[in-house]
């Protein structure tokens, strides 16, 4: 989720290990050639988009690290990261440490020279086995590991009312088939199955960005997707074409949405679900990323683990690929050994974020990680679903060129969802926007 998608959406978004022996068990040695001098700096600026509740339980459990180690943390929080982390970069006043709320920018500053190789501060090696399978994947340029993720975002997720389905007697669907077969069952009893909204003020659209690119994952596999994001597969191409082909026959068939696709830009993403939970419910399953929890009623939101259920996208070709997001760390400060220790903390300490996962606001993507530290199981249940898939693939929207992600993406889906325009047109208009260089 791009960083203006993500806080139009407002999304809900690891510390030295205890001992010594750990923390030097943990992590490489490693320096870069170019890195300097050794240095061990007493205060540690940190830069980061995200606000509200998740950096509340950030600079917690940031707070009470830093008094423990010794260490000052001079917090730089912006709502204008990309532009802003790019601007002191070019005046020489990058922070030390900076939380990224996409990929791109990373590997862009990461090609540049500007970031530590991730192993000259952190055992990539073992916080690989310890994260969602290829997470690892979207701070990696030519083949060095720059970053790693702070916090983790599911999308591959669907989600239903918990009593109304265990009292028609409905089961989680494991395949595309038996999403099918219960979309059509619960069509026949007159109601629509499908709730659904595009709506999200200037950001209208990105709802069916998120469905498209988890289906381009589900029946094309992680390197077709990969190709995709880069421009090498287009979207008037037959892969593309058979993830739309799925969203035509869930979102776009007569009947299946509430209100009817047509109008679905109109319905503001964060209200989609509300009939769901209705006294009457009008539509029973809905396709959205774990922060949908903190737009749900607010009954609802009383009794997450009782009301609602989620399940994961069921399997289009056999396998359980994830989409999903977060927060990724890289250090600008090469060859510090506070810099070492913070970065361990936030990457690499399974004991790191409970005061932000007790907010609700804040997912670990720490395998490792104590699941009853988040106040709801269903955030737990959605965790374990990234780390039981067979790969994980960060939001390609936000990794391809903005006129492109953040734009035609949007728009010509909201389009063609709208049916101003045919499938054909949309898809190869946004193939025309892609920026030639």
């Amino acid at each position: 989720m791009s960083h203006l998608k993500r806080s139009l959406a407002v999304l809900a978004s690891t510390a030295i290990l205890a001992t010594a022996g750990c923390a030097s068990g943990g992590s490489s040695d490693k320096t870069e050639e170019s890195a300097g001098p050794a240095t061990s700096k007493s205060t540690i600026s940190i830069m980061y988009a995200f606000s509200g509740s998740q950096e509340t339980g950030f600079k917690a459990d940031m707070d009470a690290w830093a008094a423990k180690n010794g260490v000052k943390i001079e917090y730089q929080p912006s709502n204008a990261f990309e532009t802003q982390i790019q601007a002191n970069t070019k005046a020489g006043k990058t922070p030390d440490i900076a939380i990224f709320p996409q990929p791109g920018i990373l590997k862009a500053m990461a090609g540049k020279g500007n970031l530590a190789k991730l192993d000259s501060y952190v055992d990539s090696e073992a916080l690989k086995k310890n994260v969602a399978n290829g997470f690892l994947d979207v701070a990696t340029v030519d083949g060095t590991v720059y970053g790693a993720p702070y916090s983790m975002n599911v999308k591959s997720l669907y989600w239903y009312n918990k009593p109304v389905w265990a009292a028609k007697g409905w089961t989680a669907p494991k395949t595309q088939d038996e999403l099918m077969a219960l979309i059509g069952k619960i069509k026949a009893t007159g109601k629509a199955p499908i709730c659904y909204g595009m709506g999200s003020g200037s950001a209208t659209g990105w709802p069916a960005t998120d469905w498209i690119e988890d289906y381009v994952l589900q029946a094309n596999g992680p390197e077709v997707y990969d190709k995709w994001v880069k421009g090498e597969v287009k979207f008037d191409s037959p892969e593309v074409k058979k993830a739309v082909d799925i969203y035509n026959q869930i979102v776009m068939a007569d009947g299946n949405v509430l209100g009817t696709a047509k109008n679905s830009a109109s319905v503001q993403f964060g209200s989609a679900f509300n009939p769901m939970f209705a006294a009457d419910p009008q539509c029973f399953l809905g396709k959205q990323g774990n922060f949908i929890t903190s737009f749900l009623p607010a009954a609802t939101q009383k009794d997450l683990d009782n009301q609602v259920g989620i399940f994961q996208t069921p399997s289009v070709n056999g396998t359980t690929p994830v989409e999903g997001g977060g927060d990724l760390v890289a250090a600008f400060t090469k060859n510090d050994s506070n810099v070492k220790k913070v970065m361990n903390a936030l990457t690499n300490d399974p004991t790191f974020g409970v005061a932000s996962a007790k907010t609700g606001a804040f997912m670990s993507p720490q395998k490792s990680f104590d699941v009853k530290n988040y106040p709801t199981k269903l955030l737990g249940d959605a965790a374990k679903i990234a780390f039981d898939a067979s790969v994980f693939r960060f939001d390609g929207s936000d990794a391809m060129p903005p006129v492109v992600g953040s734009g035609t993406f949007w728009t010509e889906f909201v389009s063609y969802t709208s049916g101003q325009k045919d499938q054909a047109a949309a898809l190869k208009a946004i193939d025309s926007s892609w920026p030639a260089s």
